[in-house]
């Protein structure tokens, strides 16, 4: 009797294991995206290999931890996989803060690598990121990411630029 009921317990383990392989997981949704709006215009789709995507732009709300108020602009590209209702990427194409510009962003595609540059403008610094993505089993995969200064010079007056480092005065003793 024992014999027969630890054959079908284990039967039944091996149906649901092989029931399972081969259907895709059920869309997860990540940290930072969005859900696509009927306000979102869509721009482009694009694929890599064999998997299509599909990029919308629009406007969101001004962001409280990059001290955006109301008034400030926020334009971001959605990139998701090709009818689904949610972003799995995010640029920022534009962000102000106070008439200044203090993000900037675009992508494009080589071979079949996503290339997204975002350029960050604060009070203390001008960076830019570089991120690589290629598609992975179900959606996109972060293959590198390299971020460099950007010169001063190169800042025209409508970007935020760093706070002056100011040099304390000599103690005295």
């Amino acid at each position: 009797m024992m014999k027969k009921i630890l054959t079908i317990i284990i039967a039944f383990i091996s149906i649901n294991t092989f029931a399972q392989k081969g259907k895709p997981p059920v869309a997860v949704r990540t940290a930072g995206t969005s859900d696509i709006l009927k306000t979102d215009k869509r721009l482009a789709d694009f694929t890599i290999k064999k998997t299509k995507f599909n990029v919308y732009l629009g406007y969101q709300k001004p962001d409280e931890i990059r001290r955006q108020q109301k008034g400030d602009t926020l334009q971001v590209y959605k990139i998701t996989n090709d009818k689904l209702k949610f972003s799995h990427l995010e640029i920022v194409k534009y962000g102000t803060k106070d008439g200044k510009i203090i993000l900037e962003g675009d992508y494009k595609l080589v071979n079949d690598t996503l290339i997204v540059k975002g350029n960050f403008y604060d009070y203390m610094g001008a960076y830019c990121i570089t991120k690589k993505y290629i598609t992975d089993k179900w959606s996109l995969k972060l293959i590198s990411d390299d971020m460099k200064g950007i010169a001063l010079e190169n800042l025209t007056e409508r970007h935020l630029k760093p706070a002056e480092m100011k040099v304390p005065p000599p103690a005295r003793n």
